[in-house]
């Protein structure tokens, strides 16, 4: 509805989830550039690009809008856990390889890239045991079937806050707004950042004047402090950028992230 109000006219969602979004995105592809169909992706669509054949050019085949929010992850344990810090976790990585076990989202060949860093960067090895959803990851952590979870934070928010999971840290360059008394990766000595951006992109050859449009309208609806206070509910952060930096970005990535994924075991295409 915010952005509704910004453009002026209603806007009707539909979701095409499967494949990280790439289904999704891939349907975009194929729409007639003319501002009808537009696409809300998180940056895990431009990643899985990267790893697997996908039916786009994440490059070629879109014009970047603006980008809006981001997921953020971060490192989790049961309340009881004897594990105090980041720092301590890495230390029981290293001292017992495979040791320390962690629920994560993804599979064997395309794992999490927080944690794959995490690994590359400190010399700790960590056991991977995937899982489908947020929910199922904190009961095994609870139930003592894992011993960390590293998720998005909205997924552990409310064991989070409830006592029953304790935050280590946050995968992300500055502490989460929600959570001002949790370090990041970096305060604590890693340097690991994990979040997904979220923006607005549509298919290539939208004519210069929607394009604005669309961007001036997101912009002004991430200024509206109820903007602002829909992210803290839906612990999301920030992640405010015009249409020209958030090519840049995603243009970024695609330099800097298949020699990285290489770097830590990961195959890219």
């Amino acid at each position: 509805p915010i952005l509704s109000r910004h453009l002026g006219q209603p806007i009707v969602i539909e979701n095409r989830g499967g494949a990280s979004g790439s289904v999704g995105t891939a349907f975009l592809r194929g729409q007639r550039p003319d501002g009808s169909v537009i696409g809300g992706v998180t940056e895990a669509v431009f990643r899985i690009a990267m790893v697997q054949p996908v039916g786009y050019d994440a490059l070629a085949d879109f014009a970047y809008l603006a980008g809006g929010c981001a997921l953020v992850w971060g490192w989790s344990v049961p309340r009881n856990s004897p594990i105090r810090s980041l720092a301590e976790l890495v230390e029981r990585g290293r001292a017992r390889p495979e040791g320390v076990s962690y629920a994560a989202g993804g599979t064997a060949a395309n794992p999490p890239l927080g944690m794959k860093l995490l690994e590359h960067r400190t010399g700790a090895r960590f056991l991977f045991v995937p899982f489908a959803g947020g929910g199922e990851m904190i009961n095994a952590a609870l139930s003592g079937n894992v011993d960390v979870v590293f998720d998005a934070v909205g997924a552990v928010a409310g064991a989070a806050e409830s006592g029953d999971m304790r935050v280590l840290a946050v995968a992300a360059a500055e502490r989460f707004p929600r959570w001002p008394g949790v370090p990041t990766a970096r305060e604590t000595g890693f340097d690991v950042v994990h979040t997904l951006p979220t923006g607005l992109i549509a298919p290539r050859g939208l004519p210069a004047e929607l394009a604005a449009l669309f961007e001036r309208a997101m912009l002004r609806a991430t200024e509206e402090p109820e903007h602002a206070e829909l992210l803290r509910r839906l612990n999301l952060a920030p992640w405010r950028r015009d249409a020209a930096a958030y090519r840049a970005h995603v243009e970024e990535l695609f330099r800097t992230m298949p020699p990285l994924m290489r770097a830590v075991g990961m195959q890219p295409i």
